[in-house]
């Protein structure tokens, strides 16, 4: 009987032990990397390194969120939250930032971003809406 309780509380401390590791490892919900950069100029499109500055964001199941570019070598990272909203012309992500970064994409300066949702595995940055930059982030699997 001793030996029949000993291996049914190895078993379950063994499977919890392994259940935070995983939970704890699987964080990130999702990674988005930016894949194409256009301009207000006809066909002014680039792509993969011969664009300005790589990028990517990292969402969390959490609600946070971490957005890094690497520019001239030097990699410029920022935090925040973000929430989804369903509109009725589509899904949208609106990420708030902790504090100010040149990083921010927005047309207000308020730590606030608007990504919309153009397919299932491209999002697309709304900074393009007041001659930023157009945007699009592909899912990594």
């Amino acid at each position: 009987m001793r030996y029949l309780t000993f291996i049914i509380a190895f078993i379950t401390v063994f499977s919890s032990c392994s259940k935070d590791t995983e939970e704890t490892a699987d964080n990130h919900l999702e990674k988005w990397t930016l894949v194409k950069m256009y301009g207000s100029m006809f066909d002014s499109v680039t792509t993969e390194v011969a664009m300005e500055w790589q990028e990517y964001y990292l969402f969390n199941k959490d609600g946070t969120f971490t957005k890094s570019r690497i520019r001239n070598n030097i990699e410029t990272k920022a935090i925040g939250t973000y929430t989804t909203i369903d509109y009725q012309y589509g899904k949208y992500l609106e990420l708030t930032y902790l504090k100010d970064s040149e990083i921010i994409g927005s047309c207000f300066g308020n730590l606030k971003e608007v990504l919309h949702f153009k397919t299932n595995n491209i999002l697309s940055s709304e900074w393009s809406a007041c001659d930023g930059p157009g945007l699009e982030y592909q899912k990594v699997d």
